[in-house]
């Protein structure tokens, strides 16, 4: 059977099949809880490049949300009204309902405007009640907890509140609650475009009116991310991910209300219009924070993508390949998937696994009976 570095070295030329030679790319792999990341990025440098997560984030602040929870300075059955009265139909929004997208609160991913002014002034992004009066103001899509759809502004709400609960910024609970006990010392969340300095060279035709490539590290403006955005490498997403399914971050009892599924329709999967999932979801759904497929080729699998102007992430767990976590990201804008290459590193895992059962079946009877 091949041995884990030779399906290391498999899974890094997925990456490298996919990223063609276009640009900063990585991929990392823990093969079993507890395990350590094995990595590897493109071009070779001495150091691991990093890149903004984007919705990752969205995990980082559900993870967030139920510490504090844990603390006693949140319920998840808390009602919005608490915090922004004057947003409609407040007192029947959860926090609950904010994290697993069932709260109705209006998207800008499909708003005109929103492109527009990225495109325009990169640098100057709107403010909180700007990002709330092209979307929260203009009423809900659905009755709270009777519809689904994804929504950035709803964790900004939720950035907020942990904000105002704990008197601490969000770069600063991000580092305490889950950077630093993790030991995550290239995690962090930049507020500034000196910020972005420190990561992989990330060039982009969306911040300019004619399309005209720039550079996000010099251009781009994190606060245009309305919840806050999250700068990593592959190697510690992974490992955020193992920590947070060992239980290193919150209680199992937490754990188990973020895993709490509700069902996400189909076409909401799809990577891009008309374009199918290299996920290939079975019986896809939210969780708190968590993408998540119970009927996937792998078994149960949570996690999350993310993606903006060149930057594009995708993480996730598999409990059924023995706590397999992968993460790749990549500072190519243009026909690379992230999703792909984490569904290829999975697919040779669970092959190798297949094989290993096939070979010795009644070792792994045994171990189901």
């Amino acid at each position: 059977m091949p041995k884990v570095k030779d399906l290391i070295a498999r899974s890094a030329d997925v990456l490298a099949a996919e990223a063609r030679g276009r640009g900063v790319a990585s991929v990392a792999v823990i093969e079993r809880t507890s395990g350590e990341p094995h990595t590897f990025w493109i071009p070779e440098s001495e150091d691991e490049p990093a890149f903004l997560a984007y919705s990752i984030t969205k995990t980082f602040t559900a993870s967030l949300i139920l510490k504090l929870c844990e603390e006693r300075k949140l319920s998840l059955e808390d009602q919005l009204a608490k915090w922004f009265p004057r947003i409609a139909h407040a007192a029947r929004i959860s926090i609950r309902q904010i994290l697993n997208h069932t709260a109705g609160i209006p998207d800008y991913g499909g708003i005109t405007a929103y492109h527009s002014s990225v495109s325009s002034s990169p640098s100057k992004p709107w403010s909180f009640d700007r990002f709330a009066a092209e979307t929260i103001d203009k009423g809900l899509l659905f009755e709270p907890g009777q519809g689904w759809a994804y929504s950035n502004p709803g964790y900004m709400l939720a950035k907020r509140i942990a904000e105002e609960v704990s008197g601490i910024p969000y770069r600063d609970l991000i580092s305490k609650y889950i950077a630093e006990p993790l030991g995550l010392n290239k995690t962090f969340v930049p507020q500034s475009i000196e910020d972005l300095a420190l990561l992989a060279p990330g060039i982009s035709s969306m911040l300019s009116p004619d399309g005209s490539p720039r550079d996000v590290r010099t251009h781009y403006h994190p606060g245009w991310v309305s919840h806050g955005v999250v700068a990593s490498t592959s190697s510690e997403i992974v490992r955020f991910l193992d920590g947070l399914f060992q239980g290193q971050l919150v209680s199992r009892h937490f754990l188990d209300q973020m895993m709490q599924l509700v069902l996400v329709p189909m076409s909401a999967t799809a990577s891009a219009p008309g374009r199918s999932s290299p996920l290939r979801p079975g019986k896809p759904g939210y969780r708190l924070g968590l993408m998540g497929d119970s009927a996937s080729p792998w078994g149960l699998l949570v996690g999350h993508n993310g993606g903006g102007p060149s930057y594009s992430a995708t993480a996730f767990h598999a409990f059924d390949l023995g706590g397999l976590s992968v993460c790749a990201m990549g500072a190519v804008e243009k026909d690379f998937s992230t999703e792909q290459v984490v569904a290829g590193v999975l697919d040779i895992f669970r092959e190798n696994i297949m094989a290993s059962a096939s070979m010795f079946p009644s070792i792994f009877l045994d171990a189901k009976s």
